[in-house]
């Protein structure tokens, strides 16, 4: 399990570094600063996640390896006590016992059983010394490969404490960088011409895959299409917080300008996990300039839910869930607002207010 999360996180890092470098290569923009910052920050988790994957198969392997060591050095010393008792035997009596045992046959016959007897105790010595030996062979080797183990410890160890440091610094260049954005007007109203941008750049992205789905999934309609629109007012949060931005017109009070906000964000933190307020299929499932982390779900006839700035998700392209399934985590990937939940609804991809559409929180957390 361990080894197929750890090709796993080393796949997405590669194409995670792939998408950084192309992403390098186009206009240079706050948003897309910001959106670098995080994609940066998030190959460097992984990357430790990788190191600490490592840590946890050698910590495993030493374990496994000790134990087979107390089992062969148990052996070993049941050995050691046999032979050492054989030794005083023979060094006390010499050859004189199996002499005797065999000149004292009744007949030729008792003499010949006898002398298979005596070739079966010295076959079973043998067999003793050699395991003996051979074991303390796999000894030998089990050590130096536990020894092995210990080093790449201490160097996974080493490179885990390099990361945390690269998240460390990481971490206060996006601290300051949200500061300049929120201190500055000018930087702040830029950012909004570009978010307003990415809106529109996500609205084609809508009717493109719409389009798409039309074209190639005729016959199958999404998860619960039909019955989307009839669920207004009673449909479940996504996430439980408190609104940090609402739908609609808002006032920015501290450099007196107004905006337009599709969705809403709902404060949360870390590792909250996010779940579907309807059934439907995942049309889209990366990252999008903007919103960070994001999911875009096909509710059919139209209508679509957003869930962006995730730290990590957990559902694909193609698959169909439920209501209330589990499709991420909370983050703050290209956000300005710390860990929050990006949320939209969309008709046709027009962004609707997803509070007409809610359960009033009053009623959905009492």
């Amino acid at each position: 399990m361990e080894r197929k999360q750890l090709n796993e996180i080393k796949e997405r890092i590669h194409k995670q570094k792939t998408k950084v470098a192309d992403a390098k290569m186009k206009e240079d923009s706050i948003l897309l600063r910001l959106n670098m910052i995080n994609r940066s920050l998030k190959i460097i988790q992984n990357e430790l996640k990788v190191y600490n994957l490592k840590l946890g198969e050698n910590h495993d392997k030493i374990k496994e390896i000790e134990t087979k060591l107390k089992e062969i050095e148990s052996v070993i010393n049941k050995q050691k006590r046999f032979l050492s008792d054989r030794l005083k035997v023979l060094y006390k009596e010499g050859n004189l016992p199996y002499i005797n045992l065999a000149l004292s046959a009744t007949d030729f016959t008792d003499f010949i059983q006898r002398m298979g007897y005596l070739k079966r105790i010295a076959e079973h010595d043998s067999a003793i010394i050699k395991d003996f030996f051979e074991k303390q062979k796999e000894i030998e080797g089990y050590k130096q490969v536990l020894l092995k183990s210990e080093d790449e410890i201490i160097d996974l160890k080493g490179k885990a404490d390099q990361k945390k440091e690269q998240i460390l610094n990481e971490k206060k260049e996006k601290e300051k960088f949200l500061r300049e954005i929120k201190g500055k007007r000018v930087v702040y109203e830029i950012i909004q011409e570009e978010l307003e941008d990415s809106s529109h750049q996500l609205m084609a992205l809508i009717e493109s895959l719409e389009k798409k789905r039309r074209e190639t999934h005729i016959a199958s309609p999404p998860k619960g299409g039909g019955d989307f629109a009839v669920m207004k007012g009673s449909l479940p949060w996504p996430i439980k917080g408190s609104i940090v931005t609402h739908f609609g017109i808002a006032k920015e009070s501290r450099f007196n300008t107004y905006l337009f906000n599709n969705g809403i964000e709902i404060s949360s933190a870390p590792d909250v996990k996010i779940k579907t307020i309807y059934a439907g299929d995942i049309i889209f499932a990366d990252w999008f300039k903007g919103y960070g982390k994001l999911i875009i779900i096909d509710h059919g006839e139209g209508y679509y839910s957003l869930y962006g700035h995730l730290d990590e998700i957990m559902v694909a392209v193609g698959e169909k869930v439920e209501g209330g399934d589990i499709i991420g985590k909370i983050g703050d990937t290209d956000s300005i607002n710390g860990y929050t939940l990006y949320f939209e609804i969309r008709k046709i991809g027009k962004p609707e207010d997803p509070l007409a559409w809610l359960i009033p929180q009053k009623m959905a957390y009492k």
